[in-house]
């Protein structure tokens, strides 16, 4: 079972978001997620917006990903960064189901 989170960001300044989501990926993959990527949507109602995903093997996982990521001094000061240029829109969390 996998856990992704899914979270929207609002920005126009393509570059820096590119630059902060790289060293994002850094980050979080360092602590135990599977992966980060970062999409920008072209069409429909979030047409212009940033996708950043991450995936998780476990909720166990997810949990200590979450934990080691907000003591990170690192990431918070990306974070800071990042809430300059961008804006929040949502998160969301999918529980993948093993077929």
């Amino acid at each position: 079972m996998s856990i992704v989170q899914f979270t929207r960001f609002k920005t126009d300044k393509a570059e820096e978001m590119v630059q902060i989501a790289k060293q994002a990926k850094k980050i979080f993959e360092k602590h135990g997620a599977e992966f980060l990527r970062l999409s920008r949507f072209h069409t429909g109602v979030w047409a212009g917006e940033w996708l950043v995903a991450t995936r998780y093997s476990s909720w166990e996982v997810y949990g200590k990903v979450q934990e080691a990521v907000a003591k990170d001094p690192e990431f918070t000061q990306l974070q800071a960064e990042g809430m300059k240029i961008a804006e929040l829109q949502g998160r969301n969390i999918a529980v993948g189901i093993d077929l």
